[in-house]
């Protein structure tokens, strides 16, 4: 009877041995799930943040590409311009010189 009781003992010694290591494990688990929900959520923040500023800086970029633009445009038609003035002023001088010459 000493010898089941000693074995009994001892199976209910492995039983809550393995009891023991089954809920340490479990608990492991869920720690390591919820440092994974908090990861995924930590890097879905960081993902939106990052998409967010790239936002921003291509809107920048399109603002500052318009700007450029508008500026690019506005010194094309002030050397039109000037250009163009150049050549009148330059056919004037030399209609000038050949009604001149003809007078003579």
């Amino acid at each position: 009877m000493g010898i089941t009781y000693f074995a009994l003992g001892m199976l209910s010694m492995l039983a809550l041995f393995f009891i023991g290591v089954i809920v340490w494990g479990l608990v492991k688990v869920l720690r390591i799930e919820r440092q994974i929900v908090a990861m995924k959520e930590k890097d879905k923040f960081e993902f939106d943040n990052i998409y967010r500023r790239l936002d921003i800086f291509w809107r920048a970029v399109g603002d500052h590409k318009d700007d450029s633009n508008k500026a690019m445009d506005n010194l094309w038609r002030e050397v039109t311009i000037k250009f163009d003035e150049s050549i009148r002023y330059t056919d004037k001088r030399i209609d000038k010189s050949l009604n001149q010459k003809e007078i003579q």
